[in-house]
Parts: C-alpha cells; structure tokens; sequence
C-alpha cells in the first residue's frame, strides 16, 4: 500500500486559479477514494479506497493503520428487500455507533464494525445471517444485533470480549411476508415507522416498524411480543418493569391509543387504553407515572393503574408540559398554567400565551432570575414563576405568518427574538416590552435556520445566506449565496445538517419527552446505568478499546467542545462559472474561510464540528482544510 502527503506548495497554483483556500494537507491513495467518515467520538478520519481500509489521527497527523477491506462484488437485492422492504436503502456509507470509536460498514450486504482507533475488525456476519442494526451495550461490552435469517427477523447478542455470540433468537417467522405487503402499500413510502432497539438493566425493547417485542437481556428468551396493533411509539420505566405503548388509530392515523403493560409479562393493566391525538410526556417516578396526552395529564399508579390526583388539570389541547423541578408547567389551548407534584394550581389564573390554539411554541423556559420567557407564533412575553403575572404590560406581538426563532443565552440572561425580518433583544431582567433594534431584508426568510449570540453581534444563517448584526441593529455582513438547486440540499450531510441548527430554539411541533425521577420528583438513574457521556466513556476504556493519544481526556474534552456555540454555517452555492461549491462561512464575522470545489455529483466529505476542520475526497486523494 502507497500514500503520501503531498506539501502545500504543489497545489498553490490550481487553488489560485479557481479561488480556494489551500487544503492544509493532501493525502493520496493508490484507488480512487469510495468512503469517509470523521468519528465523532474521537475525531479519527476512516477512509476506503480499493481494497483497503485507512484510520488518519488529526493529532499525529499521519495514517496510523491500514487493513484489508472485505471482498466486494454486487449488492444481494433480494436480501436487501427483506431487509428494508425496499424503503430505505441500506446505509452502504460509514456510519458511526454512537457515543463510541466503532464505525460500521456494508460490505455485500453484510455488516462489519471497526474499532476507528486500531482499525481491528470487532464483528463481520457469519454464516447466512444478515444484520442491519447494531448498537452497543457498554454495561456488557457487547453487540445488540437485528438482522434476518433468510425471511426470519433475528434478535441477537454478541461478546466483544469473546468473541463469540452470546445467543441469537427468531422473533418472527413472518417478517419477510409483512415487508412486502408493507411496500405494495406504502408504495416504498414508510414515514411514520420507527425502527427502534433500547434495553434496561434484564429486559430489549425491539420496536421494527410497528412490531413490538420484548426481551430477557440475559439469555434472549422472547417473554412476548405484539404484531398485530399499530404500535408508532413506547416509553419504559427505568427498571424496566413498566412500559406504555402508543398505537396508532384510525383511517389516517389521527388517533391514538395509549396502553399500560406489565413488561415482563406483556398482562395490561389498564382494563381500557386511552384514546388521544397524540402523546406529549411520559415521566418514570418509579412508583408511579406521570403521563401526558392531548386530552388532559396526570400520575398513574403503577400496581393499580390508578389516577393519582382526583381530576385532571384544568384544560384540554394540551401540547406542551414542562417539568421545572417539582412543578409542571403545561400548554393547553391558548393558555398555560403552573401546578404542583400534587396538580394544585400555583397561579391565581391562566395566562393567555398566544390567539390561536393551533399557534406553535417557539420557546418555553424558566430563566436564572425566577420568570418564564414564552414566545409563540403571535405573542411574547416573561411571567413571574411564584405569581403567574406577565412583566411586560402588553405583549410583544409578533407576525405569526413569518418565521420566528428565539435564542437564550443563560450567561448574560440575553434573549434575542427574530420575527418578520425583524430583531429583538432584551435581557432576562428587563421590565419593559423591547422594540425592534435591527430591521433586515434576507434573500429568502423561510430557510433560516439559525441564530447565533455573539458577544458584539448577532448571526442568523439558512440555506443560501449568513447575516451579521452588530449591536446598534447595523448590518456588518451579509452573504448571499446561490444554490445549486435541488441537487445542493442532496449534498448536504445530515451531521452538518445538524451542526447548523443546533443553535436555533424555534421547535413549533409536538416533541414528546421522557423524564425519570425517584418518587419525591427528584432527577434518577438506574445503577449502573451508562446515560451519561463521560460513563460510556469510561466503559470504552475499561474494554480495551482506547489507545495511545486517543484517551479518557481526550475523548471527554471533544465532546464538551461539542457542545459549545457552532460558530461556522456550510453553504452549498453555485459559483459564478456554475460550479458547485461548498462554503465554509464563519458566523461571527462573515469570513468565508473555505470555498471547495466540487467536481463530481456525489461529492465524499466530512465534517469534524470540534476542530472545524473538513475532510475532502476527488479520486484518489483526499484533502483537509484544517479549521482556523
């Protein structure tokens, strides 16, 4: 195997020519380069090319491994139908395992998992078993796998410290026969289908497109499963012995029905479901649960099944509870109301939040200084959280025809609220209504993504520009860009999709959320539960999986780096020759820091969110443009 780094100064008459900054290196490869990928787990850049497989350290600056790739040949077509129904294409890409080093890829249509740091093959499918999904068990070490056994839908569990498959069980015999019947009529369309595998401390909970089935984590006896309801959704007690399930209802899906189980059992203990619309939370007291939906909400006895308070909160249309410490905040209609853990009224009376009840919420939070900030599509304003009384005398009115995105920035207690191309900016502590400092005239409102507070400015992004207001309402910048149509927004990675609205708060659908806490409403977790970031890491270290420079610290600091404000947008944009760029744009100060161009209509690059930098692959080489 040959590569070689090629110096800067060979390419500084080619970048001159076409306007682009100079890749900072430039490494080459003896076959024309088919994949890539940068882990975010420790920021390693995987790379396949001909017969082989590469791990490049950013830290040493060199390939520090290189293997054989498996045998390719075509693509089994037959055992990719059973497996995705002819939906959605097996992901042939790098995709990284969450929350670890390992990086898995399709071979032939059979899955392999590396370790990105060692490059060592961790899993390959043997035999004539197939599988599709892995995810990691890091209080075990070991692999949950699901997969297919010619038309069988296979649960199974393999050791990475044996090597060797701990047990493999058939959940359903009639797989392969429902996903053709599920493609001729959905029409290859399955939106609405969710393919889900969690597990608690003994029990899996396998939700594959509507078909439910759980679980004994220990040896993989299916205790039950349910193939005939509709199931859209499940939530689980964090020991795992309680779950509901949400079965979708009706011609069109408009209804739902919510369900209590004995998860060991599958034995309902409700003697009737709950008909909704729709689920809004689900909260673990351990004892009991607190459980949202359209129609009203409250704690439910988990022996009994049994409502907990004697009625249910004032309201119906509920779309929003939020839990703020042992209170709970909820939406219903056009009002919202405070109660307490035993759903007594905090406030004298509701407040009206907005003139619709349809009005999506923008942003809904308690600030540092005891008030609660709300903005939805027509009104925002702050509440006193021990009153309920609004601070501001009248409301902030706000065109609920335009887009709307409200940012918090809990250091300083700034809000910045956009809305008909207008900016507002207030602080957590002002009592009076703020008026528009800033008035701006975008190219294209409804894609902004994004807004970005910085300590002299303010930066809103979308699709096809960046803005830079400064904090007299002055324009210091503005970008525009023109796309390359529909073929630029194919372009776009969903890892930098994320990156780039990462900062935006505007979220005006119903997201359902679940919460566990122990009986008295404080925060728990499970023992030995591995929720938090800096637990799964050191699991990963305690199986032998880190290495050299790629540490505990290490590992832990790029993550926290992630979380910190994303100062750069990527832009798609056709040049003025018509090329097809790929704009590095940095928010604060409307710098164009990178301008790659791209020469073929599928395009391999990545993007590493803690250093910036961007991985770029024409042929045989591949170029990075360190972040600055």
């Amino acid at each position: 195997m040959k590569f070689k780094l090629v110096p800067l100064s060979l390419f500084l008459y080619a970048g001159l020519a076409f306007g682009q900054r100079e890749p900072s290196k430039t490494i080459t490869f003896d076959n024309r380069v088919d994949d890539l990928i940068i882990v975010p787990f420790n920021g390693i850049a995987v790379v396949s090319e001909g017969e082989k497989l590469h791990g490049y350290s950013p830290i040493d600056e060199q390939i520090i491994w290189s293997i054989d790739a498996p045998k390719r040949s075509a693509l089994n077509i037959s055992s990719e139908f059973l497996t995705t129904g002819g939906i959605n294409s097996i992901p042939v890409d790098f995709v990284a395992i969450e929350d670890t080093p390992f990086v898995q890829k399709f071979f032939d249509d059979q899955l392999y998992i590396y370790n990105s740091i060692t490059g060592d093959l961790l899993f390959e499918s043997q035999d004539k078993e197939r599988y599709f999904q892995a995810e990691y068990l890091f209080d075990e070490n070991a692999l949950l796998l699901r997969g297919l056994d010619d038309k069988n839908l296979i649960i199974a569990k393999y050791s990475l410290a044996k090597k060797e498959m701990l047990w493999k069980t058939t959940v359903s015999t009639t797989y392969g026969a429902f996903m053709q019947s599920l493609t001729k009529l959905t029409g290859n369309d399955a939106q609405g289908f969710r393919d889900v595998m969690e597990y608690s401390e003994d029990k899996i909970f396998v939700l594959v497109k509507s078909k439910f089935y759980v679980l004994n984590k220990q040896n993989g006896l299916l205790l039950w499963k349910d193939e005939e309801n509709k199931i859209s959704d499940f939530r689980t007690s964090l020991d795992g012995e309680k779950l509901i399930s949400v079965i979708t209802k009706g011609l069109f899906g408009t209804k739902s029905e919510i369900d209590l189980y004995n998860a060991e059992t599958g034995d309902k203990i409700w003697k009737n479901p709950i008909t909704t619309k729709y689920l809004v939370l689900f909260e673990d007291w351990q004892d009991k649960m607190l459980l949202a939906h359209y129609k009203g909400f409250n704690f439910y006895d988990y022996t009994t099944g049994e409502k907990k308070w004697e009625k249910d909160p004032k309201g119906k249309g509920i779309k929003s509870v939020i839990s703020i410490d042992k209170d709970f905040l909820y939406v219903y209609d056009d009002e919202m109301m405070l109660i307490d853990k035993n759903g007594e009224k905090k406030w004298k009376k509701d407040v009206k939040i907005c003139d619709d009840e349809e009005d999506p919420i923008f942003f809904l939070e308690k600030t540092n200084n005891n008030r609660v900030l709300y903005v939805t599509a027509t009104y925002a304003n702050m509440v006193d959280y021990t009153t309920g009384k609004k601070i501001w005398k009248g409301n902030l009115k706000l065109n609920e025809k335009r887009p709307t995105i409200a940012k918090y920035d809990e250091k300083s207690g700034d809000f910045i609220i956009f809305n008909d191309e207008e900016l507002y900016r207030f602080n957590q502590m002002s009592d009076e209504k703020p008026k528009p400092y800033a008035k701006l005239k975008l190219k294209n409102e409804k894609m902004i993504s994004s807004m970005e507070l910085f300590p002299n400015n303010v930066s809103i992004s979308g699709e096809s520009e960046v803005v830079g207001v400064d904090n007299t309402g002055a324009v210091i910048f503005h970008n525009k860009y023109t796309q390359p149509g529909e073929f630029g927004r194919r372009l776009l990675k969903t890892t930098a999709i994320v990156g780039q609205i990462a900062g935006s708060v505007a979220a005006a659908e119903i997201t359902v959320g679940s919460q566990y806490k122990d009986s008295d409403g404080n925060p728990a977790t499970a023992e030995g539960s591995y929720s938090v970031f800096g637990d799964k890491t050191r699991a990963i270290g305690e199986a032998g999986f880190l290495a050299g420079s790629i540490g505990q610290t290490f590992v832990q600091d790029r993550y926290l780096a992630m979380q910190e404000t994303d100062n750069y947008s990527l832009i798609f944009a056709k040049g003025e020759t018509g090329e097809k760029l790929l704009i590095k744009v940095n928010k604060e100060t409307g710098e164009e820091i990178d301008k790659i161009i791209l020469e073929n209509n599928k395009p391999i690059y990545d993007v590493d969110y803690v250093s910036d930098d961007i991985y770029y692959s024409k042929g045989k080489e591949v170029k990075i443009f360190k972040g600055e």
